[in-house]
């Protein structure tokens, strides 16, 4: 409860929780409920089919369809399983699917963006922190993501 305050009331709206089984945000979420904090819920690529709608309906805001098994990071080629959850979540929601985990370049982001609603870029922004890049770099490789969703 303290914690779904806390968020509140430095002025967020939505938490993505990866490590929360569906079968325990009970608490969790009615304190975010209460707190007006919309609750991400993650769907992995193996989950059964009879489950995704019970994720998506506890999910509040989106859907977030994890594209691959293992850590997160860039890949060379998007895995078939970012396509694959997407499809499988827009076939039992309304709510927007975003696709994340293994979209790593302006290429897959677009790729996967044919299926999904949005697409979540992490690893590749970090990546460019880590190499050593300031803000106007980091800011240039979203722009880059940015460009190529726009001209799809």
């Amino acid at each position: 409860v303290r914690f779904a305050s806390a968020l509140a009331d430095a002025g967020v709206s939505a938490c993505i929780l990866p490590d929360l089984p569906l079968e325990e945000t009970g608490d969790w979420a009615a304190a975010a409920d209460d707190a007006g904090i919309e609750t991400i819920l993650l769907a992995a690529p193996t989950a059964p089919d009879e489950r995704l709608p019970r994720i998506c309906e506890r999910s509040r805001g989106f859907v977030y369809g994890v594209g691959l098994l293992g850590v997160t990071g860039v890949r060379d080629e998007l895995a078939a399983s970012a396509m694959d959850i997407a499809a499988r979540l827009k076939q039992v929601t309304d709510k927007p699917v975003l696709v994340g985990v293994g979209v790593g370049t302006p290429e897959q982001a677009v790729e996967v963006s044919t299926v999904a609603d949005g697409v979540v870029v992490g690893s590749a922004i970090v990546r460019r922190m880590l190499d050593g890049a300031g803000p106007e770099g980091v800011a240039a490789r979203v722009a880059e993501f940015r460009a190529a969703l726009d001209a799809a």
